[in-house]
């Protein structure tokens, strides 16, 4: 068999017998994670676009263009990895033959790219998605502004430095040709602490906006967690930055990539799923049985809210549902009120989806923006821009502005 497929890429170590034919290795392992992750990352994907066209009916923003573009790329980015190793990614060296090897490289490397476009695209879907969120805070757009410039030039920059790090390109896959790459080590480095520096600002950055909103410190804080979802692709970033020095603790490059790989799809692919997470409390309530959507946003809901109307005189009935969208104009969806420019705002044990412009402070009086979803006022009642008295009581306004 040997003499069939050639000899391995490296010597075994000593005491073990090389396997060219059916060897042990890590290529159905990372087909099932490359499949279950692209699955959820499919029908989370798929939940965001229908309910933005079907049941909010909004116009589609840029944020999720850039995340339909992350989508494609994470499809690639599998779809090449898979066949990498079918070609010998996560074999080991001594079990991969010598003529696979380039044709593996050349595969994993074009999925190196794929990658590299997809973690840059999906920050920018965050941040512009921020920039809709936290349009009235001036101060705010120029932290989200830097953000977006940043992260298009880094990442920009990284992938043509990537794709030139060979003169001729095809050196990266195949040694033997003449020419010169940079040192490896470099780009490497270069790209996880880049993609983590940047995963880290994308994940703070709404933390440092929502908390100088005028909101009672428990809805804060469960706002910060639907925002904080993206900390498990930022997790996986760190990972993948930390056992960069993988690569190079072995020659078993074969092996060793395989194992950078898997925190790699875990990073894209739970980003692009936590993207989307937002649009899943309309689905459901648009789709599921009432009683389990109630019980789902429950889970969610500022517990203490429907407590305090009915003290203060408050009604959590058809009033507290009416929301005012942009422009005023709504979207009626079943037995809610959809405004056509969304966001959630956490009230009546339920989630509901506002509009999102900033609570304003002027003159110590709190009024209301154009735009703004008002509890306690119908929506024929208030007018855009309106300002109730300064006596009626924060949890009976109780408006979401982000």
């Amino acid at each position: 068999m040997a003499t069939q497929w050639g000899s391995g890429v490296l010597p075994p170590p000593p005491g073990i017998e090389p396997n060219l034919v059916d060897p042990s290795g890590q290529f159905h392992g990372n087909v099932a994670l490359h499949s279950v992750l692209l699955t959820v990352a499919t029908l989370s994907i798929g939940v965001r676009f229908y309910t933005r066209t079907f049941i909010t009916r909004s116009k589609l923003g840029i944020d999720d263009f850039c995340c339909l573009i992350a989508y494609l790329c994470a499809v690639a980015f599998s779809s090449l990895m898979i066949v990498a190793f079918k070609w010998g990614i996560g074999r080991h060296m001594w079990d991969e033959p010598m003529m696979w090897l380039p044709v593996a490289l050349k595969y994993f490397t074009f999925a190196q790219y794929c990658y590299l476009v997809c973690s840059g695209v999906v920050k920018l879907s965050f941040l512009f998605f921020y920039r809709r969120v936290f349009s009235a805070q001036t101060k705010s757009k120029y932290y989200i502004d830097f953000g977006i410039a940043f992260v298009f030039c880094a990442n920009t920059a990284l992938l043509f430095a990537t794709i030139f790090s060979c003169t001729p390109i095809a050196r990266a896959w195949n040694p033997i040709l003449r020419g010169h790459c940079i040192h490896p080590r470099i780009l490497p480095w270069l790209s996880g602490v880049l993609n983590s520096v940047t995963d880290i600002y994308v994940l703070v950055l709404p933390a440092s906006l929502l908390w100088g909103l005028h909101l009672e410190l428990e809805r804060k804080i469960k706002l910060l967690a639907v925002f904080g979802l993206g900390i498990f692709a930022c997790t996986a970033s760190l990972v993948r930055l930390g056992m960069t020095s993988v690569l190079y603790k072995s020659l078993d490059s074969t092996w060793n990539i395989s194992t950078i790989a898997i925190w790699a799809v875990l990073e894209i692919d739970v980003a692009i799923i936590c993207a989307s997470l937002t649009f899943l409390p309309a689905f459901l309530e648009h789709h599921w049985p009432q009683s389990f959507s109630n019980s789902i946003a429950h889970l969610w809901s500022y517990t203490g809210s429907s407590r305090k109307k009915s003290k203060s005189g408050g009604s959590s009935g058809q009033g507290s549902r009416n929301t005012i969208g942009s422009g005023g104009q709504k979207r009626a969806v079943g037995k809610k009120e959809w405004p056509s420019d969304e966001f959630i705002t956490l009230n009546d044990g339920e989630l509901t989806w506002v509009n999102s412009d900033m609570l304003e402070k002027d003159s110590n009086s709190l009024k209301y923006p154009v735009g703004a979803a008002v509890k306690q006022y119908g929506a024929d009642d208030v007018e855009q821009g309106s300002t109730p008295g300064r006596n009626t009581p924060m949890q009976e306004r109780d408006v979401l502005q982000s």
